[in-house]
Order: C-alpha cells, then sequence, then structure tokens
C-alpha cells in the first residue's frame, strides 16, 4: 500500500501564456501556448512522487480524448492510477491565462471530477484505511471530500486539507483533517478573526494544524500563541500555476518522514519555490535531488 494517497481532480491545463490578461471583449496576442496534466489532486500526487514517495490517485477522468492523456501523464510520473476511473462525458478542464510576470487566472470546469461519488470513494477506501497520509482538496463533491476525511481519521490516517476552491467548512469536517493549508485569500474566508493570527488560532481550535501559504511572503503558522513566518526562498517566477499544489504534496512527504512542521515547511517552499521557476505545473515539480541541491546553497528560510 502507498502510504500517501491522493482524493482529488484530475484535469488537463489548457495553457495560454501573455503580456496582460485581456479586457472584457478584448482580443490579445498571446506569446505561446501548452497542454498540461494538472488538477489540484493530480498536482499534488506528482510532487509526491517526484520527491521520491509512493503515491496513489483516486479520482476519475472523462472518456474523451484528454482521459487517457492523463492517466498515462501520471504514470509517466510514477503515480499510481488504478483508483482513477473513466465517466462518460468530458476531462476536467483548466483553461489558464498567464502573464508576464508569472500571475495566473483560471477558469475551471469539473467534468468528470464532479462525478466522483460514493461508489468511487468505495473501492478505494482500503487503500486510504491502509496508507499514512490522505490529502484532499475541494475540486471534487463536498460530500466525498467529508466522507473521505472521516473515514480516514476515524483510521488513524493523517488528513491535509486544501481548501481550494475556498468554502465555509463545517466543525465537523475541521476536527477530521489534521492539517490544512489555505493561502492568504482562502483564509479570510474560512476562518473568522480581526488578525491573521486570530484567524490561524480559531481554525487550530477546531482541530488542524493551519499553515498559510503565502507566495514570496512564505508560510505563517502559529505556535505557542506566537504568529510566526517562515521567509519564502527568493527566486524569479516565470509561472505560479501549482505552486501550491507542490507545496502540499512536498509537505505530505516531509511529514512521512517524521519532519517537523517548521522544517517540513521549509522543505515544501524550496520544493515550490523551484517549481515556479519553470512553465507548466506537475511537469515544473522539482525531484528529491533538486530540493536538497536547492536547501544546500539557499539556506535562507528565518523566523521573524
Amino acid at each position: 500500500m502507498s502510504k500517501i494517497v491522493v482524493l482529488g481532480s484530475v484535469n488537463v491545463d489548457l495553457v495560454s501564456f501573455t503580456k496582460d490578461f485581456p479586457k472584457p471583449g478584448e482580443t490579445i496576442n498571446g506569446k505561446g501556448f501548452e497542454i498540461h496534466q494538472g488538477g489540484k489532486g493530480a498536482n499534488q500526487a506528482i510532487a509526491v512522487a517526484k520527491l521520491g514517495s509512493d503515491v496513489e490517485v483516486v479520482g476519475a477522468v472523462g472518456t474523451d480524448f484528454f482521459g487517457d492523456f492523463l492517466i498515462d501523464s501520471l504514470k509517466k510520473s510514477n503515480v499510481g492510477t488504478e483508483m482513477i476511473e473513466k465517466t462518460d462525458g468530458t476531462s476536467g478542464v483548466a483553461n489558464i491565462w498567464v502573464n508576464e510576470f508569472g500571475e495566473n487566472s483560471i477558469i475551471l470546469d469539473a467534468g468528470a471530477n464532479g462525478k466522483i461519488d460514493e461508489s468511487i470513494f468505495e473501492r478505494s477506501k482500503n487503500m486510504i484505511i491502509n496508507s499514512l497520509f490522505l490529502l484532499l482538496q475541494f475540486e471534487i463533491p463536498f460530500d466525498v471530500v467529508e466522507k473521505a476525511a472521516k473515514i480516514a481519521h476515524d483510521s488513524g490516517v493523517k488528513v491535509i486539507l486544501d481548501p481550494a476552491p475556498a468554502r465555509k467548512i463545517p466543525d465537523s469536517l475541521l476536527n477530521c483533517v489534521d492539517y490544512i493549508t489555505p493561502n492568504e485569500i482562502e483564509i479570510l474566508k474560512i476562518a473568522s478573526g480581526k488578525t491573521l493570527k486570530d484567524k490561524i488560532k480559531n481554525l487550530q481550535s477546531k482541530g488542524p494544524q493551519v499553515i498559510v501559504k503565502a507566495g514570496a511572503k512564505g508560510v505563517y503558522i502559529v505556535e505557542n500563541d506566537e504568529l510566526l513566518n517562515l521567509e519564502s526562498f527568493k527566486v524569479d517566477p516565470i509561472d505560479t500555476t501549482g505552486a501550491g499544489d507542490c507545496f502540499n504534496g512536498a509537505m505530505a512527504v516531509a511529514l512521512s518522514e517524521k519532519m517537523n512542521i517548521k522544517d517540513a515547511c521549509v522543505f515544501a517552499m524550496a520544493a515550490s519555490a523551484i517549481s515556479v521557476t519553470r512553465k507548466g505545473a506537475g511537469n515544473s515539480f522539482p525531484t528529491r535531488d533538486e530540493v536538497q541541491n536547492f536547501l544546500r546553497k539557499n539556506q535562507n528560510a528565518i523566523l521573524r
């Protein structure tokens, strides 16, 4: 059994590069077009696999011509695909625009991801309860995420939740989550409180360790009632697509290897820093050797 299982979305990314984003009604010239494997679930699984850990994806693709492409892409990255089902209709598709600063805007159509139901989950249940970590996101039906988190939690499996796209999260789900990783925008939608520290503490009072992904500002956590900022590594970004997914996959690997939360975050920030210097999502994620070499050359992550 794989020690890390990802239940989540598998998409194809249709990526257009441009100087500026078009305004409504405007047509502009692009600077390149690429097709990549994507989806938060698949991306996180590829990050795990590239860093040397066994990982399986539980998900769905369509019967369109993208379905085989997506499964083959995951296999080439050494991701287990035994629990990916083909459902009638289209695969999940993300239309992504990337500007000259590496920022992106995304239109997501769930496709087959929206058809992940209890029957698909039930067939993978044994795999999940025999893993060490389960990674979840919100690009698949919410009721499936809730059920998976509860069963994993009750079986002693550590649950890592990436709350994206952001939505209100009931306490019943938070109580089953060990680590939650919102970005700065997402935590505004899912947590109450006047300050970032208040929001983190309020979420943590429901159960999970909170790690706020803040891009170039690094990561925020609260320990011993103190807000800590783990500084990011300084790189020149080309494309930030999938950087948060790379972080989550890398953090899962680090935690599965018994790193403490600070070291796990630094390891994950190094992986995501490398990823943003390359185009694409999963194909931009680094290997274990690349992360270790990067850390040796850039030991600049500090607390402030």
